[in-house]
């Protein structure tokens, strides 16, 4: 019996992997879409393997990449339908595949015009709400994915979604109407609804937060503060890396003096909470300076009575964190702030 070294086999299982590379190449590359988009349909709906419905998506991908503007036009539809047959394997199966599927469906988004990406997207709108909330997990993803591809584009969408956006802050500040029994999963969507609203705040050219989008979304974002779901790790971790920076660019976005005092001062009322454990996380926010600079200086006859109360705060940490914020926003604002206490 000849004995196989592990250099021949690792060279063996290298032109394999060449060779199944170009296959999938030459399939995806030569076939015409009147043939290959239909066999790839039958193929996914008879594959429940993660594994192999990643090589599937990566064919598709590849394919949707190379296609001319009136070719993908014409194959839309069915296109279309496809994605929104895959983005369900998350709800049947795992969310193992969803990444792929994103990101095939992105190679076709980022072709479309305005005119063309305007059908998909509220047909992904009303995919989200005819399912369970598995679907709005996938599409909270989606959505992420696509304001940070598609910026400023992706904000005249987004007026379709502040009210989803704004229910599953609400849902999740509870805990008798959450949509998932799995803590884990809330906590996913919550994240992934801040990460969202973040994008479009910061793609935003003044458009989009008008006085009626600012008062549905305002009061839910500052009531994050509080929402203390997955525990303490996973909210000083989703507070530090979610909740600011979307409050903060928030701010920016409202571009509107009563509307910034209305946003200041409900998180100026949060350093007032009875938990010590939310009084800083909402110091951090009050330094809202900032991002907004010298825009500031209105707020600063409201503030500075709250920033008193918390220098005798009865938690040391708050104490030490207020003094941080005043310097902070000395050196932001340019000015000494010791003469308005």
């Amino acid at each position: 019996m000849v004995e196989t070294s592990p250099s021949s086999s690792s060279s063996s299982s290298n032109q394999l992997r060449i060779r199944l590379a170009a296959l999938r190449n030459t399939l995806a590359t030569k076939l015409p879409s009147r043939v290959l988009l239909p066999t790839l349909s039958k193929c996914y709906s008879s594959l429940l393997d993660s594994r192999k419905l990643g090589v599937l998506m990566s064919i598709m991908k590849d394919h949707i990449s190379q296609m001319e503007t009136e070719q993908l036009s014409f194959h839309q539809s069915e296109l279309t339908a496809f994605f929104l047959t895959a983005l369900d394997f998350r709800a049947g199966h795992s969310s193992e595949v969803e990444g792929g599927v994103i990101e095939c469906l992105m190679t076709m988004v980022m072709k479309l015009s305005e005119f063309t990406f305007r059908p998909l997207f509220f047909k992904l709108c009303d995919w989200s709400t005819a399912g369970g909330p598995e679907r709005r997990l996938t599409f909270f993803r989606l959505c992420d994915v696509m304001a940070c591809r598609l910026k400023r584009l992706f904000v005249l969408f987004a007026p379709q979604l502040v009210k989803p956006l704004a229910d599953v802050l609400r849902q999740t500040s509870g805990s008798d109407d959450l949509p998932f029994q799995s803590l884990e999963k809330n906590c996913l969507l919550l994240q992934l609804d801040l990460d969202c609203l973040q994008k479009i705040f910061l793609y935003d050219s003044r458009c989009f937060l008008n006085r009626e989008r600012a008062d549905a979304l305002l009061s839910p974002l500052v009531d994050q503060l509080e929402n203390h779901l997955g525990g303490e790790q996973v909210y000083q971790q989703r507070v530090t890396q979610h909740l600011l920076p979307c409050l903060g660019q928030f701010s920016v976005a409202l571009a509107d003096d009563s509307l910034w005092k209305t946003l200041n001062y409900q998180v100026l009322l949060k350093t007032r909470h009875s938990d010590s454990k939310v009084r800083p996380p909402t110091l951090q926010v009050t330094a809202l300076a900032s991002r907004l600079k010298e825009n500031y200086v209105v707020l600063l006859p409201e503030t500075i009575p709250f920033l008193a109360e918390l220098m005798e705060d009865e938690c040391e940490e708050v104490q030490q964190q207020v003094q941080r914020v005043v310097q902070e926003m000395e050196k932001i604002l340019g000015q000494p702030l010791q003469s308005y206490f």
